[in-house]
């Protein structure tokens, strides 16, 4: 009876360790659930100021400027990573400039507003009757308005004169860049604006034009030597046979002008 109890004791505790997991064995998920994969971390995106704030160790980063670098080469040759940077980077720039444009653009659009409006404002404020009362409170408040308008406008005067001159020379290099053949004509547009006081669009215009009558001129000329010549070789100028001999002969128009320009005859 007891031999039977010890073996059955010993049964279960067989069965009991056959069914517990050791801590350095993996337990098999269940059958129908899916492990769960961990996230990759999130990399936070460079832009310009961050690169500037950066620290960054080597040689490299001591000078400056450097020279003599093959520009295509590097980059083509630049790790997927480092390609994706350098994207970014040309992303964030653009968008800075583009932002500093628009920006740039509605301070220029107040300025020139305000200096406008300024401008006829204190020209009305500055108007003053020849019988002005001084001693009429309505009549020297008006005068007082008067002198602080003036001097407003004197104040402002600077400021005026370098927008007209800032507005001069952005159309000046907006006509460049339209006009590239521009500086071959160079010192004629000079001499021009120096001696006529034209602006260089109206200076250009006349230079082209003169060249152009100059060249039709020159066309014309060609066309009544060749007729010229084409006669004088026995050719009727319209159908090119000729009505009679000519010494030497020739078998066209062209022949007989291209001879008789050889023998100083056009």
């Amino acid at each position: 009876m007891n031999t039977n109890k010890a073996t059955e004791a010993s049964s279960e505790t067989s069965q009991q360790g056959s069914n517990t997991i050791a801590p350095n064995e993996k337990q098999d998920a269940p059958q129908g659930h899916h492990s769960v994969k961990e996230k990759a971390p999130e990399t936070k995106s460079l832009s310009l100021d961050d690169l500037l704030d950066k620290h960054l160790a080597g040689p490299e980063y001591k000078t400056e400027n450097h020279k003599g670098v093959d520009y295509n080469n590097v980059l083509e040759n630049l790790p997927s990573d480092a390609k994706k940077l350098i994207q970014n980077l040309r992303s964030d720039y653009q968008r800075k400039t583009t932002d500093l444009s628009k920006k740039r653009k509605a301070l220029e659009i107040r300025e020139n507003s305000l200096l406008s409006t300024s401008k006829d404002k204190l020209r009305e404020a500055m108007a003053l009757p020849d019988d002005v009362d001084l001693y009429n409170p309505e009549g020297l408040k008006q005068y007082i308005n008067a002198k602080a308008a003036e001097q407003l406008d004197s104040l402002l005067k600077p400021a005026r004169e370098q927008l007209a001159k800032d507005t001069r020379i952005e159309q000046v290099r907006k006509f460049q860049a339209e006009h590239p053949d521009l500086d071959n004509y160079r010192d004629e547009l000079a001499q021009l604006i120096r001696e006529k006081g034209m602006q260089i669009e109206d200076a250009y215009y006349t230079i082209k034009g003169r060249e152009h009558k100059s060249a039709m001129e020159k066309k014309n000329t060609e066309i009544e030597t060749y007729k010229r010549a084409a006669k004088e070789a026995g050719f009727k100028v319209s159908v090119g046979t000729p009505t009679s001999k000519a010494k030497p002969k020739f078998n066209s128009a062209f022949e007989a002008y291209q001879w008789m320009k050889s023998q100083g005859k056009t």
